[in-house]
């Protein structure tokens, strides 16, 4: 068995998984796919992603096609949309917040450059900025439920976002110029958070900020410029390779079988 920081391993995966191919296995399809601001179309399908795919595909068809794919052309915000958590207010919420962001600052990008030049800490404010105006109008749970507290929570589906908007290669459009892949964290999913804890990176399998910070260090050890690098390969080879990140029946048919790391 190969040492589990064998880069070889990780890129091989890489090479394999992180192609156009399976990009209907995650939610990246739906910036893939629509044409309009692919960062407007990239956040919402991102925050929404939860949940079984067809009712996440289901939403996000209605939404774009309610709201459009320009946030500067938004008009009509009231639509009666709802999704699970999210309320019909809600999301009237959430498009308002995000017309308030593209009106007052352009993009997303311009928003978190002006909080700070540290991606962690723009975040953060981010997040305080998101909370505070679903305070001011009065939102219910489930416009929060889309902005959690920063540090409570290993904010998946934010994380996942930013890596489609800073990292650059065939899936990730590396769109913002003033962040670099460096500063990424891990969105944690099933696949990362049972690899992390069958090899003893974390002591439990919480999606916790304490989790994203232990594994994406990890992952800094093989590749400090680009920890984030796998997280799309490690997600298909749980998926399509049915992966438990560990020894067992599975390894038989597995065309990594004899050179796997696990």
């Amino acid at each position: 068995m190969s040492s589990l920081a064998d880069a070889d391993f990780w890129e091989n995966i890489y090479s394999r998984f992180s192609s156009p191919i399976y990009i209907d296995t995650d939610p990246i399809v739906f910036p893939k796919s629509y044409s309009g601001n692919t960062e407007f179309i990239s956040f919402v399908a991102a925050l929404f992603a939860y949940g079984r795919v067809n009712s996440i595909q289901s939403f996000l068809k209605k939404f774009f096609h309610h709201y459009g794919t320009d946030p500067f052309a938004i008009e009509a915000l009231p639509s009666g949309l709802y999704y699970r958590f999210q309320k019909a207010y809600d999301i009237q919420v959430f498009v308002e917040f995000l017309v308030h962001i593209y009106k007052q600052y352009g993009s997303v990008e311009n928003l978190f450059t002006y909080f700070s030049s540290n991606l962690e800490d723009a975040l953060d404010e981010f997040l305080k900025m998101a909370s505070e105006f679903g305070c001011n109008k009065s939102a219910g749970k489930g416009y929060f439920f889309l902005f959690p507290t920063y540090g409570r929570s290993g904010l998946k589906r934010l994380r996942m976002f930013l890596r489609w908007m800073i990292r650059k290669d065939s899936l990730d459009f590396g769109l913002w110029q003033h962040y670099s892949s460096s500063m990424l964290l891990y969105p944690l999913d099933t696949h990362i958070l049972r690899f992390g804890f069958n090899f003893g990176l974390i002591s439990n399998d919480l999606n916790s900020h304490s989790n994203t910070l232990k594994i994406t260090e990890f992952f800094k050890s093989i590749n400090p410029d680009d920890p984030v690098k796998y997280d799309f390969a490690i997600t298909r080879l749980g998926m399509l390779n049915g992966c438990r990140f560990v020894k067992s029946k599975i390894c038989e048919d597995c065309s990594y079988n004899g050179k796997c790391i696990f």
